[in-house]
């Protein structure tokens, strides 16, 4: 008997089982009842004014988006190795890279004075050429947001759809040390991405933000430093995880810290981090 032959069949068995049952769920889960907060109509603008929260321009717009799959995986170390091991000490986990790179990188222009959020293109290019040459699948993963205080920048995989994973499932944190140089990073992976389904209406980045502030989710003084459509895992099965759209807001408190609220794309729910 071909064991390898019989070991692929219980495979792909398993793989068309979760697709199948993949589809029952989004089905379900589309059809669920709006969570979004009802019969509180708000003007955002001026309640944001009035709670002195600063925010970049919100859009109205209703957008489409699919769910995504992704296939569950094993990093090998083996594998990982032959492309960082030149600049890097790494230790592999199941999903997980962590790293001490040999020489820091220099975040170009970045001072104390540089607030967290954004950071140019400038700043970023060592980084970026970094990522593309010597990090395990770096090229499928963007820059989202600096984060001042606690010295850190985030990277978030790209899946087959565009959007990124924002739940830490798929992200890369580097470390800024005092000098404005990334030194080291942990970094999670997911398999191989793809849409399941068709594209479903999300509720606006409006409707998000209104969402969120009704549900004192926004503190007050805050910067709002990034409002995205992006993705959390929602169901694992035995080959597959499922991801589903969410409003992703990075939010810059008094304090100085970073938040990161979740809002469910389909239904307008506050998610828990």
């Amino acid at each position: 008997m071909n064991f390898r032959k019989v070991e692929i069949i219980f495979i792909l068995a398993f793989l068309i089982l979760d697709v199948f049952l993949l589809n029952i769920f989004i089905n379900k889960y589309v059809g669920t009842p709006s969570q979004a907060i009802e019969n509180q109509s708000i003007d955002i603008v001026t309640e944001f004014k009035a709670k002195h929260i600063q925010y970049d321009d919100i859009s109205d717009e209703i957008l489409r988006i699919p769910f995504v799959r992704a296939l569950n995986m094993s990093l090998n170390e083996e594998t990982v190795s032959e492309m960082t091991e030149d600049t890097q000490s790494i230790e592999v986990k199941t999903n997980q890279i962590l790293a001490q790179i040999n020489t820091p990188i220099q975040l170009e222009g970045v001072t104390s004075e540089t607030p967290s959020g954004e950071l140019s293109d400038s700043a970023l290019s060592s980084l970026n050429q970094f990522i593309h040459n010597e990090v395990y699948q770096g090229s499928q993963y963007r820059f989202i947001s600096y984060d001042k205080s606690a010295g850190k920048v985030t990277y978030m995989q790209e899946t087959a759809s565009g959007a990124v994973i924002a739940d830490g499932n798929g992200e890369i944190i580097f470390q800024v040390n005092d000098d404005y140089a990334v030194y080291a990073y942990d970094q999670t992976i997911t398999g191989e991405t793809a849409t399941q389904g068709v594209e479903r209406t999300v509720i606006s980045e409006k409707q998000a933000l209104e969402n969120a502030f009704l549900n004192n989710s926004i503190p007050d003084e805050s910067i709002i430093l990034r409002s995205f459509l992006a993705y959390r895992e929602t169901l694992v099965l035995d080959e597959i995880t499922l991801y589903h759209p969410v409003w992703t807001l990075m939010i810059l408190t008094n304090e100085g810290t970073t938040q990161r609220v979740f809002v469910d794309g389909i239904n307008g729910a506050i998610l828990t981090p």
